[in-house]
């Protein structure tokens, strides 16, 4: 064999190598920042992980007194039978045929179509109940009337004197946003009809009454005014802390702390998202873990897909 015939194949050899030589510095590369960014956010992935352990499971680890409303608690008082969605709908759309019309001849007729999907968004209602000292808030179950208690104490000063709903006034944000927005939109070129704020903040401030200071909240959503002392609703449970964290996001806010969580929150997806790509990119380096890691992973991906076509069969329904 000449000179000649050897060269090609030590040239391609030299490139394999090189090539191999790349590969094995870019995994090299990849495992550190998979090993360090998993040190770096490691708060976060816990925070998330307990965070939403506390969202999944609304009766664990209570910042306020918990009990239950059992079937013999709610026996005999309505709640025991409360409507269903079926039930629901057809009371609504017997309220519509009901409705007086200004033009007769217009009347229109409405009647329930497949009153069997019908669905509430969400399988329970919260309420919240007052009594001597005490400030009960309640997660009832929609189909049994049952649920969890959590109650607080409340000053022995009694009662916050304030109003269940604020008085409306013209200038109120609720108000402005309701007279304000159809004009905005029609400027635009937008056609916009009846406007109603559907999620709003909590606005917070003190207040003196009778030479006493309370801690006022009031919900713009729905104008609801209550008051609490400063010493027992100015803080946070530890609960609560945790849940409106992991629900904290957004640039929106003008707070430089929010701004920089949410640059965090951010990361936190990019990271998770680059620990799956590297983490499936190692496991292919190693040959030996191939065959039984590909079954693992097309079992996770089957699971993943035949739930999401479920999930999304549920939320169409009740969107």
């Amino acid at each position: 064999m000449n000179k000649s015939d050897t060269a090609p194949r030590s040239l391609g050899t030299r490139r394999s190598v090189a090539s191999r030589s790349r590969l094995r510095t870019m995994m090299y590369w990849m495992r550190r920042w998979h090993l360090y960014s998993g040190l770096f956010l490691f708060p976060w992935v816990m925070l998330y992980g307990v965070s939403a352990l506390l969202l999944n499971h609304p009766e664990a680890f209570p910042d306020q007194l918990r009990s239950r409303l059992d079937a013999g608690d709610v026996a005999g008082t309505g709640l025991d039978r409360l409507p269903s969605a079926a039930e629901v709908a057809a009371h609504l759309v017997s309220s519509l045929n009901d409705a007086p019309s200004r033009d007769e001849q217009a009347k229109h007729v409405y009647r329930l179509v497949a009153p069997e999907s019908a669905a509430y968004s969400r399988d329970f209602i919260a309420a919240r109940s007052r009594g001597e000292g005490e400030e009960h808030s309640v997660v009832l179950d929609l189909a049994t009337g049952t649920g969890t208690v959590s109650t607080r104490t409340l000053s022995k000063d009694g009662r916050p004197p304030f109003p269940a709903v604020a008085p409306k006034s013209a200038s109120s944000l609720a108000e402005r946003v309701k007279k304000g927005l159809p004009l905005a939109l029609g400027q635009k070129g937008l056609s916009s009809g009846e406007s109603r704020i559907t999620f709003g903040p909590e606005l917070t401030f003190l207040v003196a009454v009778d030479g006493k200071t309370w801690r006022a909240i009031y919900n713009v959503q729905t104008g609801s005014l209550t008051g609490h002392p400063p010493a027992l609703g100015g803080g946070l449970g530890t609960r609560e802390f945790l849940t409106r964290l992991h629900l904290a996001h957004g640039y929106q806010s003008h707070d430089w702390v929010r701004i920089v969580w949410a640059l965090f929150v951010d990361l936190m997806f990019a990271t998770m998202v680059f620990w799956g790509i590297s983490g499936l990119l190692m496991w292919w380096q190693m040959k030996s873990t191939r065959s039984i890691g590909g079954v693992i992973l097309s079992l996770g991906v089957t699971v993943a897909f035949l739930l999401s076509l479920g999930m999304h069969q549920v939320l169409s329904t009740t969107r």
